[in-house]
């Protein structure tokens, strides 16, 4: 008779003991082919989450490190200075460069003049009398008006028209407020100037887009105009410069499509030749992705620890189960080494025997986890939004490495619960039982 036909008849002859490792096998592929699916959908939804979320940092003036600032006296007041090294276009286009980055958004900022004719909105009329404040504005030079703080955290959105980018000459981005009250559409021209004292050259810039304010503002019945997002123009880079005869950058943001790569990208630059990196200050940005990858990155986590306690204790578990059962089969086995039955045949048996029983269970495990995996993949995802699932090759991967990992804890348990009986002759066996 084949080793083969004798496993199986073993199986069906002892019933109870197959349906007892039935269960305890059902039990373990189930928790593994759970946990395998559990850490590949977490796995898939933090990939997801990187690339929607994205992340970057900031290179900006350390203004932190006294060797980089310089401080004057003037009218009673301590003014402070950057001194250091201008965050130029060529440090910009360097970093720029690196494997990894995206995009990036070069900003400027300062507070500027409108022209005479033209009012910014005053919500309380307490400046309406000074002449400076009066006309005061926010001015913001881009090269990348949208990739702006404003425009990213959705203080601001745009409503019209478009937005001044690289290359495709000047512009300016205003509000619609703005422009309601003094009368602009698209297409007109408005004029900036610097104070009186300051750096810069009146500029004239054509109005491209028109934003809405969407973030509420604290302090708007006691705000200066300048403040008000109502009052900020986005203006190109180009226009910009001119405008405040700055030297370089406040800052710099660069955006990474992986925020997982954003610390290992901003060691690598650090290493590039030609900077001097102590004026300057490198920050990650990588929150949002932080708060929404912590719960899946815990949760992949927690499965790979199930993974791991489940091989452990159904091994374990298998194993003390398949040396209970010996004690019975001892005669059997003496039987049959005494009929010249090697026992590498007697242990092939006893593997093909298991791999039966576990065949069985792992379509039922399947068949189980098919029917609760929908509303477990709802309390992974929760209220994260639209999310890719798995797809059918993925899921066909995971059921297959259950399989695997499952086979294997019962081969393993097998071999371990024969040690004893196979260090043992035929005569011992059967004088044992005499």
């Amino acid at each position: 008779m084949q080793i083969w036909q004798r496993a199986y008849l073993y199986v069906r002859r002892k019933a109870g003991r197959s349906i007892l490792l039935l269960l305890v096998m059902l039990l373990l592929f189930s928790f593994v082919t759970a946990g395998l699916l559990l850490y590949r959908a977490t796995d898939l939804a933090i990939g997801q989450t990187r690339q929607s979320l994205g992340g970057g940092f900031r290179i900006a003036p350390d203004m932190g490190n006294r060797e980089n600032v310089m401080m004057t006296e003037a009218d009673g007041q301590t003014n402070v200075t950057y001194s250091g090294a201008p965050l130029d276009e060529a440090l910009i286009q360097a970093v720029g460069a690196e494997e990894g980055i995206k995009d990036y958004n070069t900003v400027v900022k300062r507070e500027m003049l409108l022209q005479e004719d033209l009012r910014p909105i005053d919500h309380n009329g307490i400046y309406q009398d000074d002449p400076i404040a009066a006309h005061l504005v926010s001015v913001e030079a881009d090269t990348s008006p949208l990739l702006s703080t404003a425009f990213q955290t959705g203080r601001v959105r745009l409503a019209g028209g478009g937005v001044p980018g690289r290359g495709d000459g000047g512009g300016a981005v205003i509000s619609q407020a703005l422009a309601e009250e003094n009368g602009l559409d698209l297409g007109d021209e408005i004029w900036l100037s610097p104070r009186e004292g300051h750096a810069g050259q009146p500029v004239a810039v054509k109005i491209r887009g028109l934003f809405m304010v969407e973030a509420a503002q604290q302090n708007t019945d006691v705000a200066a105009p300048v403040h008000l997002l109502e009052n900020r123009i986005f203006i190109d880079m180009a226009s910009g410069r001119v405008l405040t005869g700055a030297a370089g950058a406040d800052y710099v943001d660069f955006f990474i499509g992986d925020p997982a790569q954003v610390h290992q990208i901003m060691e690598r630059i650090k290493g590039i030749e030609g900077i001097d990196w102590g004026c300057f200050a490198l920050t990650a940005r990588v929150e949002e992705y932080e708060k929404a990858a912590g719960p899946l990155l815990a949760m992949r986590e927690l499965a790979r620890t199930l993974l791991l306690v489940m091989v452990i204790a159904g091994t374990a578990v298998l194993s003390l189960i398949q040396a209970l059962f010996q004690k019975s089969r001892e005669h059997e086995l003496g039987i049959m080494l005494s009929m010249g039955i090697s026992k590498g045949e007697i242990l092939l048996q006893r593997l093909m025997e298991a791999v039966y029983i576990a065949a069985a269970a792992l379509v039922l495990s399947a068949c189980a986890i098919f029917l609760v995996w929908p509303l477990t993949g709802q309390v992974i995802y929760g209220d994260m939004g639209e999310i890719e699932t798995m797809g059918a090759a993925s899921t066909m991967a995971v059921f297959a490495a259950a399989a695997g990992c499952g086979v294997w804890v019962a081969l393993l348990s097998v071999a371990l619960s024969s040690l004893r009986i196979m260090g043992l002759n035929p005569g011992e066996i059967l004088s044992r039982l005499s």
